[in-house]
């Protein structure tokens, strides 16, 4: 398209760089040399991640905004801060753009980053754009940090430590699986439909519930964010830690508008819960003498936290126990994998 050729590549990353306004003290220099420059405390580990987001296997241009791309493009990365209890500073942001791809939606895109980076405290500090032969590509660099005492990682889990999860586990996968079906007749209010599709599309990173965790002083032992989903995810924390864990079936938060869409439209509520992925809630282990502790400070808050079971010395045999008495093997349950043939609930 003519309005991204006129501009050249310097110019896009001046004008990308233009609708950044949060600015950060730790700063040195940003955007503009061949590396950015920022200093760090003593006493603090340094964290970094990184996320691609690629046309039509994340995202798909006709079912987002701009804007809700740019935010969760840099939330997915935030998650992944959080769930080792850290705190994001600065990010890189590296763009494969197609030539198609109007100037305007890039200036939503940034709006959009712009919008949460503001909100999290965190400077874009560089990164690189280039041509993309057909899709847009998205792919972000997060750097953060978190005192020695308070890193989490996934391998810290025990026999008899409790296990947490935050919100409720399984709205953004009915989301994706509305919008994957936009002609089917959906059973249910909009309204709690549009909700189920803001959970996908513009997720919220627990940076907050992450912070709570930390200043606690509980003893969380292990901690993962979902974004394969609750069953996956669980696996990957009993694998790393050499243990295994039982789910109650009764005890797994649901929210009512999951509850009341699935029930409506004949789907299975449990495979959403499970196995929907890309939440990005927090699963934690906890020190059994702490529950009270946790519960306690989250009792009053926006975001629930609720114990959904209890690890135990069997290595990676992690089962469900349903209400009915059952035992399910949670690998049964498992959710995305890039590159297997296994797909997640909402796209079949």
């Amino acid at each position: 398209m003519a309005d991204l050729k006129k501009p050249g590549e310097f110019d896009l990353i001046d004008r990308f760089r233009s609708l950044l306004k949060f600015r950060s003290p730790r700063m040195k220099i940003g955007i503009g040399d061949d590396c950015a420059v920022y200093s760090g405390p003593a006493g603090v580990y340094q964290l970094i991640s990184t996320d691609a987001l690629i046309e039509n296997v994340h995202f798909r241009l006709p079912t987002t905004s701009p804007e809700l791309l740019g935010r969760k493009a840099l939330a997915v990365n935030i998650s992944d801060i959080a769930a080792m209890g850290g705190t994001p500073h600065l990010a890189l942001v590296t763009l494969g753009i197609p030539k198609t791809l109007p100037v305007k939606f890039l200036d939503g895109l940034y709006r959009g980053i712009n919008a949460i980076c503001q909100e999290h405290k965190i400077e874009i500090a560089g990164g690189d754009t280039t041509a993309s032969p057909s899709h847009l590509f998205i792919s972000i660099t997060i750097f953060g940090e978190t005192a020695k005492s308070q890193l989490v990682t996934r391998s810290g889990a025990r026999p008899g430590d409790k296990i947490f999860v935050t919100g409720t586990p399984g709205e953004s996968a009915l989301g994706l699986k509305l919008l994957s079906s936009p002609r089917k007749q959906w059973k249910g209010d909009k309204k709690l439909q549009k909700k189920m599709i803001q959970a996908h599309l513009d997720p919220v990173p627990r940076l907050k519930e992450s912070r709570q965790l930390m200043n606690s002083k509980a003893g969380i032992t292990s901690m993962i964010d979902i974004s394969d989903g609750l069953a996956q995810d669980l696996l990957h924390i009993c694998k790393a830690g050499k243990v295994g864990a039982v789910l109650r079936e009764e005890w797994l938060p649901r929210s009512p508008e999951l509850e009341r869409l699935t029930s409506l439209n004949k789907l299975e509520i449990m495979d959403y819960i499970m196995a929907g992925g890309e939440d990005y809630e927090l699963l934690f282990t906890l020190k059994s003498e702490d529950v009270r502790k946790i519960t306690s400070r989250f009792k009053n808050t926006k975001t629930p936290v609720t114990q959904i079971g209890e690890v135990t010395a069997h290595p990676q045999k992690v089962i469900l126990l349903t209400i009915d008495g059952k035992s399910i093997p949670l690998k049964k349950l498992s959710g995305f994998d890039h590159f297997k043939s296994g797909k997640k609930p909402e796209k079949k």
